[in-house]
């Protein structure tokens, strides 16, 4: 068996003014010492930010959906004790001293390296904060629920991210329906003759074409977070416009993980919801009160990708002693995440709700 190598490459900032390892501060957009206070720029660029064509293929070393662990020893710099670690874990941190090591090695194990990342801009006071007003304005959770709710972990973390471009062309063909009505002669239930306003349907065949652009598809890289999927949708509204060059600096001090959901799945699934928009952008071209028989035939070029690091706080709260998720973008502050529902409300609301059937039952019946 091979024995583990060292991790000789970490990136390291060490203050110019007491020696310790520096951290990308959220607030202050530099790197900043805990210790003593200094602050040292960083240089964001964005000049490796290239969109690489979708016919990039890696054949003989196509990532695994279930990625593989290389274990090695890392000795940590800062207090020197020698731990074990996953090689693919792009930042390490010490179990002993708590310190944060980046290790760009373990992007490079992996076959496709971010090209940018956004750099956080809510710090962990100010998510704490966002979550302190989040989880009390809700009329159904319970009342004490601010009070009572108990943050449990609170991690800054860098999420992978893949975005996708594609123009799409479409041509469709289909029957778009126009309502009219005539009228009718029926009987009642008395049995007397009454003239009533029927329902019919024009069709008229139509066909057309549909084109556009579509930019920066995202699609998460984090099998961890897909069971999560819908509240990582609701916060990664980012300002994708302030993605810089990828520079390990820029995560010194905060958590990351290596995507886990590879390119070629990825790509599926961007390209669905490429065709999935293309179809309803040529049904409202067909128009009518109704179709049927739509056909859309829609073809993709000039796909392109990229592979993005974006920043989100993974947090969990406890409240009688149930255990809740959320998240938070770190670059917007916008959260979206689990609250309990205070039963009696929702009693209330229900039973509010059928006592305003009765009410107007009554009116009726008078």
């Amino acid at each position: 068996m091979q024995s583990p190598s060292e991790l000789s490459d970490l990136v390291r900032a060490p203050c110019k003014t007491c020696g310790a390892q520096l951290k990308f501060s959220a607030e202050k957009q530099k790197l900043s010492c805990d210790y003593c206070g200094n602050t040292e720029d960083i240089l964001f660029t964005k000049n490796n930010l290239h969109e690489n064509p979708l016919t990039f293929r890696v054949e003989d070393r196509q990532l695994p959906n279930a990625p593989t662990e290389e274990k090695r020893l890392f000795t940590c710099q800062n207090c020197g004790a020698k731990t074990m670690v996953n090689f693919d874990a792009p930042t390490i941190s010490c179990a002993f001293c708590n310190s944060k090591n980046v290790n760009p090695d373990a992007q490079k194990t992996r076959l496709i390296e971010p090209a940018g990342l956004l750099p956080f801009r809510i710090s962990k006071p100010q998510a704490l904060q966002r979550f302190k007003s989040w989880v009390g304005d809700s009329w159904l959770s319970p009342s004490d629920l601010s009070a009572g709710a108990m943050l449990d972990n609170l991690h800054g973390m860098y999420i992978p991210f893949w975005t996708f471009d594609a123009q799409a062309y479409s041509e469709y063909s289909g029957e778009a329906g126009f309502y009219y009505y005539v009228p009718v002669q029926v009987r009642d239930a008395n049995g007397k003759i009454v003239t009533q306003q029927q329902q019919r349907v024009r069709w008229e065949y139509r066909r057309g074409s549909h084109q556009a652009f579509y930019d920066d598809m995202l699609e998460m890289a984090s099998r961890k977070l897909s069971q999560r999927e819908s509240q990582v949708q609701e916060t990664s509204r980012f300002n994708l416009q302030e993605v810089v060059d990828y520079d390990p600096r820029i995560m010194l001090g905060w958590e990351a993980e290596v995507y886990s959901i590879d390119l070629a799945e990825s790509a599926r699934k961007a390209e669905a919801q490429i065709r999935n928009r293309e179809e309803n952008a040529c049904a409202s071209q067909l128009g009518g009160d109704t179709q049927r028989n739509l056909n859309v035939d829609t073809t993709l070029t000039n796909q392109t990708f990229k592979h993005i690091l974006l920043p989100l706080w993974i947090c969990t709260y406890v409240y009688n002693s149930k255990q809740y998720r959320f998240l938070v973008n770190g670059q917007t502050g916008q959260i979206a995440g689990e609250r309990p529902k205070s039963a009696w409300k929702i009693a209330m609301l229900v039973g509010g709700f059928l006592l305003l059937i009765l009410f107007f039952y009554w009116l009726g019946k008078r």
